[in-house]
């Protein structure tokens, strides 16, 4: 259950909730000490709170002064959470950097950042940053959380180091003890032991809840990627969704979301840490990866964006395809059943028994497909990032896991509004989080003001007085609208909308969103600005289509091959079909394209958090494109 401690800063909610559970195991990760193993490894929070506490008395010993910047590039790993604390904890500004960045891409933050130090975790990954050291006059050298058998080469040096730089012994639990007193009285004997250990307590006593904590760069879907300035205050405007939610010492979150990303930071690490949970982070994101670790995890909460739920629901509804059709009209009727009880509890009504008993009987269905994915314990499920479509949030609500969809921005710390437990309201994206506001714009555009809301751009004041108005209210991007119950619905981004040149607006999500759980089709994306009509270019899902050409005798050796094939291409138009029978005439695709390959982040088709880049993908298939209005 969440325990409401009276904590100040980020810094002071860690050590707060770090003494309660001292001795405990809070953090598994197939990392250990900056080596990987195949097995799952432990990190007490004594030993994270010993290695956090030498980092931060490394950092102010390199003379950095409170509010520099250090920037961490590397995958999520135990030592990415050391140093981010320990960062805060001398009074610092961490830069996380999406480790799939290219060289160019991370240079351009680093550099505008202003960022003194990077911790990255691969040599490649040093070797990338080092490459364009001549454009960061400010960056003095880069750590590698990798253990390393030989010292790197200038300016990489390794993570051990800096640990190394504080050989002499300190004590972590009267450092906590400390610098959570209200008064300088108790001092004196830190003073006469460790002076180090005094002024890491002094510094920890400093912090103020307005000082930056991060500067996350957005993921530029819209243009150049611009420096979100969020306060400890902006981080602890999240804490009113944990309170909601029945989470506790017990409960285990797997991680898999980037920390370099504001939800995965926010959610996952420290919501972690408000809870006193354990965190698992996944070995990757792979889906092989992800799949290992809900299946020897098991976890009870998992945070997420739709992507990851959709890929779940696909794989069971692909596990039925080989059984009898009997199989799958079982879960379909376990579905319902499970959705027709829950709406009669939620009214007050009571249940017949004949459906209590037909409950009974489902659970067990439901409980045999859960724990074949790994998601039997699952007691929370949140989704955020994108829409979800309606059918899926059903599906796995009728299965026994409501998702509870919430809406926010990088800028908004980043959850705005959530649906909350026993009133989740699939199709929504939840009503507003204790100390925030929202509203509609003239034109659909969501407003939102509260301590939720970022200090601003980072050497940005211009575009933060552009988006930021004076009475406090932000302007999102996003158009929205409001039910009359005060639930959120996302329609799309203001800048993606569609107009034709019969000058219809469409919002190409609520197209797209479609067919985000067709199996054959990994992303569809709608053109169609300033044109006629609209066209799509399909990203076929590889493995199910050469499946299905295969039960068909149609055998094609490359990617190539198999989406010029005929039949194929019949294949993708009965599943546009399918989708245009539930649009308006002008929401229809009339022409399509399908692509050899996936899109990718390294290709440039998508953000780090897997949206689609849209002005690239519109440069990148002009080709394309323009044979389809041809």
């Amino acid at each position: 259950m969440y325990t409401d401690l009276h904590v100040s800063n980020i810094v002071d909610s860690v050590i707060a909730h770090a003494l309660n559970v001292w001795d405990e195991v809070k953090i598994i990760s197939k990392y250990k000490n900056g080596r990987h193993s195949e097995a799952w490894q432990t990190y007490t929070v004594t030993e994270q709170a010993e290695i956090q506490c030498r980092l931060a008395i490394a950092w102010m010993r390199l003379g950095l002064t409170p509010g520099d910047r250090v920037a961490i590039m590397a995958s999520n790993r135990p030592r990415w959470i050391f140093t981010i604390n320990s960062l805060l904890a001398a009074r610092l500004a961490a830069v996380p950097v999406y480790p799939t960045l290219t060289a160019d891409e991370a240079a351009f933050i680093l550099r505008h950042s202003g960022a003194c130090y990077a911790v990255v975790d691969t040599l490649s990954q040093a070797a990338k940053i080092a490459s364009v050291m001549r454009d960061l006059p400010d960056l003095r050298a880069i750590y590698i959380m990798d253990k390393l058998e030989e010292p790197p080469v200038e300016p990489a040096r390794s993570f051990d180091s800096l640990l190394e730089s504080v050989p002499e012994p300190i004590n972590t639990r009267l450092i906590y003890e400390r610098a959570r007193r209200d008064t300088r009285a108790d001092t004196d004997s830190i003073s006469a032991a460790s002076p180090v250990m005094d002024a890491l307590c002094d510094q920890i006593r400093r912090i103020e809840p307005e000082d930056t904590a991060v500067i996350i760069y957005t993921s530029g879907t819209t243009g150049t990627p611009k420096g979100v300035m969020l306060s400890h205050n902006n981080f602890f405007s999240q804490r009113p969704i944990q309170k909601g939610f029945n989470i506790g010492p017990t409960d285990i979150f797997l991680n898999h979301l980037p920390f370099s990303h504001s939800f995965g930071l926010t959610a996952d690490l420290y919501g972690a840490v408000e809870m006193g949970a354990t965190l698992v982070i996944a070995d990757g994101i792979q889906p092989e990866q992800i799949r290992h670790a809900l299946q020897t995890i098991r976890p009870t909460v998992l945070m997420s964006v739709p992507r990851f739920f959709e890929k779940i629901y696909m794989q069971v509804l692909q596990a039925t395809e080989h059984h009898p059709k009997a199989a799958r009209r079982l879960i379909d009727a376990t579905v319902r059943v499970g959705n027709k009880t829950l709406d009669l509890e939620r009214a007050g009504l009571r249940v017949p028994a004949g459906l209590r008993l037909q409950y009974r009987l489902s659970r067990r269905i439901a409980k045999k497909i859960l724990r074949r994915a790994g998601l039997d314990r699952v007691t929370l499920a949140y989704a955020g990032g994108a829409p979800i479509s309606e059918e899926l949030c059903l599906f796995f609500q009728g299965l026994g896991i409501p998702i509870y969809q919430g809406y926010g921005l990088t800028e908004t710390s980043p959850v705005v509004t959530v649906n909350p437990p026993g009133r989740n309201k699939p199709g929504t994206v939840g009503m507003p989080i204790d100390g925030v506001e929202i509203k509609t714009a003239e034109d659909g555009e969501i407003l939102v003001r509260g301590s939720c809301v970022m200090k601003g751009y980072f050497k940005d004041p211009a575009e933060t007085a552009r988006v930021i108005e004076a009475e406090g209210w932000f302007h999102t991007g996003d158009i929205g609208a409001i039910d009359q119950d005060g639930y959120l619905r996302i329609l799309d981004r203001k800048k993606e909308l569609i107009i034709t040149s019969a000058g219809k607006n469409i919002a190409p999500i609520a197209v797209e969103s479609a067919f985000n759980t067709d199996k054959y089709i990994d992303r569809l994306v709608l053109i169609g600005e300033g044109r006629n009509y609209l066209s799509a270019l399909v990203f076929p899902n590889f493995d199910p289509v050469r499946e299905w050409a295969a039960s068909r005798g149609v055998a094609c050796h490359t990617h190539e091959e198999l989406v010029a094939h005929p039949m194929v291409r019949l294949l993708f138009e009965e599943r546009i079909s399918r989708v245009n029978k539930n649009l308006a005439r002008f929401e229809q695709i009339k022409k399509f394209a399908v692509l050899d390959h996936a899109p990718g982040i390294t290709t440039g088709e998508l953000t780090p958090t897997e949206k689609i880049k849209r002005r690239v993908i519109a440069e990148k298939y002009q080709d394309v494109i323009d044979s389809l209005y041809a």
